[in-house]
């Protein structure tokens, strides 16, 4: 359907299209071609075919290069990190997975194992600062390098030592071998049974 526009522009007819006529003929074209004509379709039609393979190999490789180039950037905001604030993923560590896996000592072994984890993570905490003060007051190399701060470092060195041994030692009275890894579990060289 469409509309016929009168000559002021104001009134619109609508007009009908008109039916078609029955065929009262049919007329067949052939064309003939030859060996070279044949040819060269099939030269097209195997382009074409190539092309639509070539289009697909290329868009999986657009998608694995992408996905290649996504994981690569994570990877490097990684190492960044690492690099400029070796402390974000300590302080993630103790911040998420510690209480994480306080909540799981909690309630596989309930009662006084929660409260030896705390005392293993304070001894792991204190190593940690021993090594800071370690690295910065018995270093000769330190700016920092002090003889009365290292050899205050050296007794507190001592003193973590015989903590932790004792500690250890009233572990190994109290609990079973699985109890002493949910206490010690993700604190490092503070268990003394620990492999790098």
């Amino acid at each position: 359907m469409f509309f016929v526009e009168n000559q002021n522009f104001e009134i619109y007819r609508k007009v009908e299209k008109m039916p078609r006529r029955r065929v009262d003929k049919v007329i067949e074209h052939r064309i003939s071609m030859s060996d070279f004509e044949r040819d060269q379709i099939k030269q097209v039609i195997a382009t074409q075919q190539a092309n639509v393979a070539v289009d697909g190999v290329t868009a999986t490789l657009n998608a694995a290069g992408t996905a290649l180039g996504g994981a690569g950037a994570l990877l490097a905001a990684g190492v960044l990190m690492m690099w400029k604030a070796p402390g974000l993923w300590a302080g993630f560590t103790e911040k998420v997975t510690n209480p994480l896996i306080d909540n799981i000592v909690d309630t596989i072994l309930p009662g006084t194992p929660i409260e030896h984890r705390r005392y293993a993570q304070d001894l792991a905490a204190r190593r940690g600062q021993i090594a800071k003060d370690e690295a910065a007051y018995c270093t000769h190399a330190a700016s920092t390098y002090s003889e009365v701060r290292c050899s205050q470092v050296q007794q507190q060195k001592d003193q973590y030592f015989a903590d932790r041994d004792a500690f250890h030692k009233m572990l190994m009275e109290t609990y079973d071998i699985a109890g002493r890894v949910a206490i010690y579990y993700g604190l490092g060289d503070v268990n003394p049974d620990f492999v790098e």
